[in-house]
């Protein structure tokens, strides 16, 4: 077993990371890799629910088609395209169509919980054109949405929207072909556009600088309203190969995906390696959370798994009903959040050759996922080391200090002889920094503990800090409930534990009471008071806390 269990800590002594200090980066763009690979009868991509199998030259094809298509509809070369869309097969081509053509692609969830987070994004990123999927079954729902923000659309001619409420946006594309709406294409519409002689005119990539503008990325929102950065070309391809070097991937590998493409670091990765390295990626379904991925493991002999934990638990449910193996795996890449043993070591269950399991980190301002584990790792605690190509550095926070290891707010390098591009919707900051707001520990062996986000660092009545991280974890053991956040509305505000009971019968009190005993034990502050929700407020299964802030600072919970 290539997991060596001890208490409270998990490590995965055959995950040796390949070193990149004599990395030697390409100086590229993204349409130059894929016509590097463009003569190869080869499958570099396979979506299982949608039955296809997209071969290089294939991607090839499409992706000039779109690029012509867009340039016919009067986008010109260095507007911007939001293509909002899970794990489909045209969310790949539209990116690198639009790469193709000299557009800057941005990429997003498309399930809008309302009209003004799509807004959010477009305003964020300054968008010109914008592609939408449906995320569910109602195919219309895009539509819908774009209609509250911009009702004039039914007016308007097809790339021709005019809005105060989006003043740059002037094209709306609806991935769906079997309803057409006023003022919208469909993407057959675009392809449909393209010629022989449009797509020998397409520009010049070569003449390209690598280092413009290539793509946008968003954070999730468990902070705060999600950001827009702007990542190069040669930030994007250097960040994949980078991570691709140390995960191992190679010529063999079948990289079958489990997290979703509308993270810029997963696109990054798995729609470049196959052109830089001839692996394959495979998908098995659009949801970000694939109730298939086991079956699609299985049936394309994947040897390389990119997931999270909760992804994987889902999986790992089929296991114990069925008796699934999947030898086939060698390596399991897991991103995003923390995990636990009990899932490593069913991993180990499911996976028997799964002799290679990491951690890490993704960045959405680095386009990549620049923090990995090696075999020196405790899997349960870190998120892994700094790979060489992203210096760190630590930003001290007031009144926290380790005597054994460094603490502070983590700030790291942008890929090696590049700049931070930085916000939206200009990109221009160019700094030599990156601040994640992430305060963590960095040990002597090169490990980083994520400990909280900056913004919600507490401070009580007597202006001292109070770590809060480690009063969820003494309260987390308590039997009665199934989750608990420590926050407070501002400095010198009462400290207040939110807690998710496993039974809403329960007395809150006695809750209280019990969780203050806990602390007491292991020697941490006690919160001043508690409170009751159903549920946490979520984005892709991470727990946001500011708004948490919001409704304690609204009065909306009930104090104990």
């Amino acid at each position: 077993m290539p997991l060596q269990v001890r208490k409270e800590s998990v490590f995965c002594l055959d995950f040796t990371r390949l070193q990149d200090n004599d990395f030697n980066p390409y100086d590229v763009t993204v349409p130059e890799i894929v016509y590097k690979k463009c003569a190869s009868n080869r499958i570099a991509f396979a979506f299982d629910s949608e039955k296809a199998g997209l071969t290089f030259g294939a991607v090839q094809s499409d992706m000039e088609s779109f690029a012509a298509g867009l340039l016919a509809t009067g986008l010109q070369a260095g507007d911007r395209i939001l293509i909002a869309g899970y794990n489909v097969s045209q969310v790949v081509v539209t990116a690198l169509g639009a790469a193709r053509a000299g557009l800057v692609f941005g990429l997003a969830n498309p399930n809008f919980s309302s009209s003004d987070q799509l807004q959010h994004l477009l305003l964020a990123g300054n968008f010109k054109a914008v592609i939408l999927f449906a995320p569910g079954k109602d195919v219309d729902a895009p539509h819908k949405l774009m209609l509250q923000i911009a009702p004039e659309l039914t007016n308007s001619p097809k790339g021709k929207l005019s809005t105060e409420s989006l003043p740059s946006l002037t094209h709306v594309i609806l991935a769906d072909e079997d309803h057409k709406h006023a003022g919208t294409w469909t993407l057959s519409e675009i392809y449909g556009k393209a010629t022989k002689i449009k797509i020998e005119k397409l520009p010049d990539y070569k003449q390209w600088n690598p280092h413009k503008l290539a793509a946008i990325g968003f954070t999730l929102g468990s902070t705060g309203l999600p950001k827009a950065f702007g990542l190069s070309h040669y930030q994007l391809v250097n960040g994949a190969r980078l991570a691709a070097m140390a995960i191992g991937i190679d010529d063999s590998t079948v990289l079958c995906c489990a997290l979703p493409l509308f993270r810029l670091p997963v696109f990054a990765l798995v729609a470049f390696t196959p052109f830089l390295l001839e692996s394959k990626s495979v998908f098995s379904e659009p949801s970000p959370i694939p109730r298939n991925l086991f079956a699609c493991i299985k049936k394309y002999q994947a040897t390389t798994v990119l997931s999270n934990a909760a992804a994987l638990r889902l999986g790992l449910r089929l296991f114990f009903t069925h008796k699934v193996l999947l030898p086939s795996v060698s390596t399991v890449i897991l991103l995003g959040e923390r995990v636990n043993a009990e899932l490593l070591l069913s991993v180990d269950r499911v996976m028997p050759n799964a002799s290679r399991i990491a951690v890490g980190m993704l960045l959405t301002e680095a386009g990549g996922i620049p923090i990995l584990s090696d075999n020196t790792t405790n899997l349960v605690k870190y998120v892994g080391k700094p790979l060489d190509a992203y210096p760190i550095e630590l930003i001290p926070v007031e009144k926290l200090t380790r005597k054994r290891a460094d603490i502070g707010e983590l700030r790291l390098h942008p890929l090696m002889n590049t700049k931070f591009m930085g916000q939206g919707p200009e990109f221009k900051e160019y700094s030599d920094f990156i601040d994640t707001g992430d305060v963590v520990i960095h040990t002597p062996e090169g490990n980083i503990e994520i400990l909280c986000h900056k913004d919600d660092i507490i401070y009580d009545r007597h202006d001292n800090l109070v770590e809060h991280w480690r009063l969820e974890k003494a309260m987390a053991a308590y039997e009665g409930i199934k989750g608990i956040q420590v926050l407070q509305v501002c400095p010198g505000a009462p400290v207040v534990a939110v807690i998710v009971p496993r039974n809403f019968e329960c007395v809150p009190e006695f809750i209280k009471n019990d969780l203050c005993q806990l602390c007491r034990n292991a020697d941490v502050s006690l919160p001043d008071k508690v409170a009751v929700v159903d549920d946490f407020p979520r984005v892709n299964t991470k727990i946001q806390k500011f708004k948490l802030r919001q409704i304690l600072n609204a009065n909306l919970l009930t104090l104990y």
